[in-house]
C-alpha cells in the first residue's frame, strides 16, 4: 500500500513535539534532519514506527529521520506544518553541534538539493562514452556534441548551483549569491584567466584562477556575503536599502573573492583532495578495504557528506574520482546482505522487507537495507561490511574510478566506463559482483537471530505490567472499541476542514472537530493523563485509559502570545478526571489581539475513524466525537 506522506509529516511533527519544538528542518538524499529545542520529549521508538520512517538517528545536535527515496515528499509536507525562524535556526545549530558536525550539516544542506541532477549529468557522460566506444554515435556530429556539453553543464556552472543552496543555508539574498557565482565563471573573467596577463584591482594583483567546477571558494564567498549583506541591511537608510544593499554586497564580495577567498578556498579544497589522493596512491588496495568496509558505517551516522567536496573536487582537478570507484563495493555488499536475509529468513514480513531493501540497495539507496534489515539483525551488517572490504580491495587493485559524478548503483554503472580504460571498468564490475555475492553468501552462512512478528505480538499481549506502572504499549484490540467523547468546552461545533488552519483542517495531525467557544474554560472530557501541557498553556495533550491520544488546541497561532491570556491548572504527567478544569483562557483578549479562538479537538491517531457532530454542544454533556 502506498504511503501517504502528508500523514507521515503530520505524525512526525506531532511526535517531535509539534511546531513549537522544531527549530529547523532540512533534508539530504534520504533523511530529514531536525534541530529540536528539546530532544528529551521525543520517543525515538514511536517516531520510528511512523509509516514511511525507516529509522531515526541522533547525532551532532540533529534528530535525523531516515525516509529513503521519498524524503522530498515528506519534507515538502513537513515544511507546510512548521514555521522556521531562520535566525534562530542558525543560532541554535551553532550552539548544539561541534565544528565537524556543523561542517557536515552545511555540506549536506548545500549539496543535497541538486545531488540527483549532478548524478544525472554524470550518467549521461557515461552513456555517451559507451555509445562512442561501440561506434553507435558519431563523436564529430552535432548530436554527440550537444549532448556532451549538456552533460558537462552542471559541473561547469557548479558554483552557481552551490550559490543557490548556500544562500538559503546562510540567509543570503538568492539573486545576490547567484550574481557573485556567475561573476566567477563569466566569459569575461575566463578570458582574463586564459590570456594570462597580470590583472590588478586597486593596485593589488589578482591571482587568476579558474572557478568552474569549484566548491570551497563559492561556499566561503556566500558565507562571508551573509555578514556583508546584513551589515548593509542594518546601516543603510530604508529608502535606499533595496537598491544599494545588493550593489554594495556584490561590489565588495566579487573582488574580495578574487583577491582572497577564492585562492584560499582553492588551496583548502586542493589540500583536502591531495591528502586523500596521496593516501590512495600509497596503496589503492588498502584504501579499497577501508572505504569498502567502512563507508556504510559513515552513512549510519549521517556524516558521509563530509567526503562530497573531495569527490567533486577530484572530478574538477583530475577528470575522474577514485573514491566513488571504491565506494561502489560498499553499496552492493549491503544490498547483497539484505538479499541473503531474504533467502535465509522464515518470517514472511522480513522476507518482504529484505527483498524490497535489496532491490532498492542495488539502485544506490542503502538506508532501507541498513536500517530496516542489516543493522536491525546485526550479523548481516557485519557480513556486508566484510564483503564491501573485499570488493573494495578488488576495485583498488584494478584502480577502478568513476568518470562522472554519481551515486553507485546499477543505473549509474555507465559513469564508470571510458574508452581506453576497459581494465578499470572490468575491475569495477568484478568488485561490485564479488561484494554483492559475498554479502549474500556470508549472511546466509552466518545467519542471524530473528523474532517473528507473531511472536512479538504474543509477547506484548502476555506481558505482565507491574501494578501502578504506566505503559506505552497498546494492544490494538483494546483500541478498536467504540469510544464516545464529550465536548471539553461549551460552544458551536464545526467540521475540522472548516478550521482556519491548514495543518489541522487537512487532517494531517488527526481527525476531530473545531469548537467556537462560548466561554474560556477547557474541561477534561474523560479520565486519563495529561501527557503534554505546553508552557504557553494554549494546548494540552491527553491520553485516555485505553491509550487513545488527544490534543486540545486553543485558538489559531496562539502560541505567538507566549502564554498571555492562558492559565493552565494541570501539569504534564498529572492524572485527570472527567470534569477537571484543564485551562482557562481570556477569549476576549484573544479576539482583541486578532486571533481566532476556535478550539481544535482531535484524536492524534490518524488511523482511527471518527464520527463527529455539529451545532451547539454543552461541555461534558453532549457527545461530540465517536471513535470507531
Amino acid at each position: 500500500m502506498a504511503i501517504d506522506y502528508r500523514k507521515t509529516a503530520g505524525e512526525l511533527v506531532r511526535e517531535l513535539g509539534g511546531n513549537e519544538n522544531i527549530i529547523n528542518v532540512t533534508h539530504c538524499a534520504t533523511r530529514l534532519r531536525f534541530i529540536l529545542k528539546d530532544e528529551s520529549v521525543v520517543d525515538k521508538d514511536r517516531v520510528a514506527k511512523v509509516p514511511g520512517v525507516i529509522t531515526t538517528v541522533q547525532a551532532g545536535g540533529q534528530f535525523q529521520v531516515v525516509i529513503g527515496n521519498h524524503v522530498k515528499d515528506a519534507y515538502g509536507f513537513v515544511t507546510q506544518l512548521v514555521s522556521i525562524d531562520e535566525e534562530e535556526a542558525q543560532k541554535s545549530s551553532g550552539q548544539k553541534a561541534g565544528i565537524f558536525t556543523r561542517i557536515v550539516d552545511v555540506i549536506s544542506a548545500i549539496f543535497a538539493p541538486f545531488l540527483y541532477t549532478l548524478a544525472a549529468c554524470g550518467i549521461l557522460q557515461g552513456i555517451l562514452g559507451v555509445l562512442a566506444a561501440m561506434n553507435l554515435i558519431n563523436t564529430a556530429g552535432g548530436t554527440y556534441q550537444i549532448l556532451n556539453f549538456i552533460s558537462w553543464t552542471a559541473f561547469t556552472f557548479l558554483p552557481v548551483m552551490i550559490a543557490v543552496t548556500a544562500a538559503k543555508k546562510f540567509g543570503v539574498n538568492t539573486f545576490i549569491a547567484v550574481v557573485i557565482a556567475c561573476a566567477l565563471v563569466s566569459p569575461d573573467y575566463m578570458a582574463m584567466v586564459n590570456a594570462g596577463e597580470p590583472v590588478y584591482f586597486l593596485g593589488i594583483r589578482v591571482q587568476l584562477l579558474s572557478y568552474t567546477s569549484s566548491v570551497i571558494p563559492i561556499i566561503l564567498a556566500i558565507w562571508i556575503a551573509s555578514y556583508v549583506e546584513r551589515f548593509f541591511e542594518k546601516y543603510l537608510p530604508l529608502v535606499v536599502r533595496n537598491l544599494f544593499t545588493p550593489m554594495f554586497t556584490i561590489a565588495v564580495m566579487v573582488p574580495l573573492t578574487l583577491l582572497a577567498f577564492g585562492p584560499v578556498g582553492n588551496t583548502i579544497g586542493g589540500a583536502i583532495g591531495d591528502v586523500y589522493n596521496f593516501l590512495y596512491g600509497l596503496s589503492p588496495i588498502v584504501a579499497g578495504i577501508i572505504v569498502g568496509g567502512l563507508w556504510e558505517v559513515l552513512v549510519i551516522f549521517g556524516v558521509h557528506w563530509g567526503i562530497t567536496p573531495v569527490t567533486v573536487g577530484n572530478y574538477a582537478a583530475l577528470g575522474y574520482d577514485t573514491f566513488t570507484g571504491l565506494q561502489a563495493a560498499a553499496v552492493f555488499s549491503q544490498a547483497g546482505a539484505a538479499l541473503g536475509v531474504f533467502l535465509k529468513t522464515k518470517d514472511k514480513e522480513m522476507k518482504g522487507i529484505s527483498a524490497s531493501a535489496a532491490i532498492t540497495g542495488l539502485f544506490g539507496i542503502t538506508e532501507p537495507a541498513i536500517y530496516g534489515v542489516n543493522l536491525r539483525l546485526k550479523r548481516p551488517m557485519i557480513c556486508g561490511c566484510i564483503a564491501g572490504a573485499v570488493g573494495g580491495a578488488v576495485a583498488g587493485a584494478f584502480r577502478a574510478v568513476s568518470w562522472g559524478y554519481n551515486m553507485p548503483g546499477i543505473a549509474t554503472l555507465p559513469a564508470y566506463f571510458k574508452a581506453g580504460h576497459m581494465s578499470q571498468f572490468t575491475g569495477l564490475l568484478l568488485s561490485v559482483l564479488i561484494a554483492f555475492v559475498l554479502g549474500i553468501v556470508l549472511t546466509y552462512i552466518a545467519g542471524f537471530k530473528e523474532e517473528t512478528a507473531e511472536a512479538g505480538m504474543r509477547n506484548v499481549e502476555n506481558a505482565e505490567v507491574p501494578e501502578g506502572c504506566e505503559t506505552n504499549i497498546k494492544v490494538s484490540k483494546a483500541n478498536t472499541e467504540n469510544t464516545e467523547l464529550a465536548s471539553p468546552v461549551t460552544g458551536n461545533v464545526i467540521p475540522l476542514n472548516k478550521v482556519k488552519d491548514e495543518a489541522f483542517a487537512s487532517g494531517a495531525l488527526g481527525n476531530g472537530v473545531g469548537i467556537q467557544p462560548e466561554e474560556g474554560r477547557i474541561y477534561a472530557p474523560f479520565d486519563g493523563t495529561a501527557t503534554v501541557v505546553f508552557p504557553t498553556g494554549h494546548a494540552v495533550g491527553l491520553t485516555d485509559r485505553r491509550g487513545n491520544e488527544f490534543l486540545i488546541h486553543i485558538g489559531i497561532d496562539t502560541v505567538k502570545l507566549g502564554g498571555k491570556g492562558f492559565t493552565a491548572h494541570i501539569s504534564q504527567g498529572d492524572p485527570v478526571k472527567r470534569g477537571d478544569l484543564l485551562v482557562e483562557f481570556d477569549k476576549k483578549k484573544l479576539e482583541k489581539e486578532g486571533y481566532d479562538s476556535t478550539v481544535i479537538y482531535i484524536v492524534t491517531d490518524t488511523d482511527r475513524a471518527v464520527e463527529t457532530g455539529t451545532g451547539r454542544h454543552e461541555a461534558l454533556t453532549d457527545t461530540i466525537m465517536s471513535l470507531k
